[in-house]
């Protein structure tokens, strides 16, 4: 009975993980959808906007999942909307005053476009954002529907979308927070606790980290081509989400299964070489697309641009993998290494102007530094695995 009651509880335990990185990956396509529909006003505003939005907004939305979900344990769905609310009016507040004091080079000929633009993106993301701290990622992927709908109207050149998606924006917004919406008396704010504020000032520096990291592999790709760095991206999310869900569950599941601390650092052990050899073929493929760009001939037609393009996916695909070790690493707890992993790709690429080393462009460097952090990031997760396995079985003897 026993026996069959662990089974039972491991087939819902795989059950739920898969079902929640579906569910996210589907709440991702919310933004994605957005992104797609406005093609038309991206393209009048200057290329900053966009790269801006995302920084600023992919950063709150990961320091503010984090914490948020830390106050929905105590204090409740409320609490946590409106945490999440406050953080994104801030950012919101930020990038007006941004739009109103640079220049016209860096917004487009029409500032007011621009500041609708990063609206519209920082609401998005911040519906997404509560979406994930208040548990209702099924609700919100049914109501970013219409986005999904208007994105394809877009894609098909059907006609304009005009006016309408703002407001598919505002009503899954309007959804995400409807805890905030509707809630009755309100109580007294909670606050953060240190090791919170921690955590959460350590997602912010990996959120911008990977903000920037996309930048520099977008503006470094031929002419500003997205279509070759986001398709490798797109096609490992699915797969590097089930992966972590997998590997976080296992090694809790494991604690409260194995029978003495031996038998759990034999799981973990296990779970570890399982992850790290899914986390190997994102490596594998970006050096070889990289060294196959190199391998080219040289009369090919379009030449440079078929490397640029061949060097996009490697970078892309690079850039998926060293985002599924960071996420993984702080999921396990070690948000300092994650952080400090994250933020070496752009420090790096804006140290490597000043020394004397040589250099071969801004995308073949970028593709060279993703390279070097992921492989970093595969012996670290390696190494890491004995310290947890430690710090457990101290936890299981205590």
């Amino acid at each position: 009975m026993r026996r069959h009651t662990a089974r039972s509880h491991r087939a819902r335990t795989s059950r739920s993980y898969l079902t929640a990185a579906l569910l996210r990956c589907a709440l991702y396509l919310g933004p994605l959808s957005v992104a797609a529909a406005a093609a038309e006003p991206l393209a009048r505003v200057a290329w900053p906007v966009p790269l801006v939005t995302l920084l600023l907004g992919w950063a709150a939305a990961q320091a503010l999942t984090s914490t948020g979900v830390s106050l929905a344990r105590r204090a409740g769905t409320t609490a946590a909307a409106r945490h999440v609310g406050l953080g994104f009016a801030v950012v919101a507040g930020v990038w007006c005053a941004l739009v109103w004091v640079a220049p016209a080079s860096l917004v487009g000929p029409d500032r007011g476009l621009a500041l609708v633009v990063g609206l519209g993106g920082l609401g998005t993301l911040a519906t997404v954002t509560a979406a994930l701290v208040t548990r209702a990622e099924a609700a919100i992927v049914l109501w970013s529907l219409p986005a999904w709908v208007l994105a394809a109207i877009t894609l098909a050149e059907i006609q304009p979308v005009g006016t309408l998606l703002p407001a598919a924006i505002v009503v899954a917004l309007v959804r995400a927070f409807q805890p905030v919406v509707v809630a009755g008396r309100r109580g007294r704010r909670p606050r953060l606790t240190p090791a919170e504020v921690r955590r959460g000032g350590g997602y912010l520096v990996i959120g911008a980290s990977q903000a920037i990291c996309v930048g520099l592999v977008w503006q470094a790709g031929p002419s500003g081509s997205t279509a070759p760095f986001w398709l490798p991206l797109l096609l490992a999310v699915p797969i590097l989400e089930a992966l972590i869900g997998w590997h976080t569950r296992q090694v809790e599941s494991g604690l409260d299964a194995a029978e003495s601390g031996a038998a759990y650092h034999r799981h973990v052990r296990s779970v570890t070489m399982i992850t790290l050899a899914g986390l190997v073929p994102p490596f594998a493929v970006g050096v070889a697309l990289a060294l196959a760009a190199y391998r080219l001939p040289a009369g090919l037609p379009g030449f440079a641009d078929t490397q640029s393009g061949v060097l996009g996916l490697a970078g892309g695909t690079l850039l998926g993998g060293v985002f599924a070790i960071t996420y993984l690493l702080a999921a396990r707890g070690r948000t300092g290494i994650a952080a400090t992993l994250a933020a070496a790709p752009p420090l790096t690429a804006a140290a490597l102007p000043f020394l004397p080393l040589p250099s071969s462009g801004p995308l073949p460097d970028a593709v060279a530094v993703l390279a070097a952090t992921h492989l970093a990031g595969l012996l670290v997760v390696a190494l890491i695995a004995d310290t947890d396995q430690t710090l457990d079985d101290s936890r299981r003897t205590s």
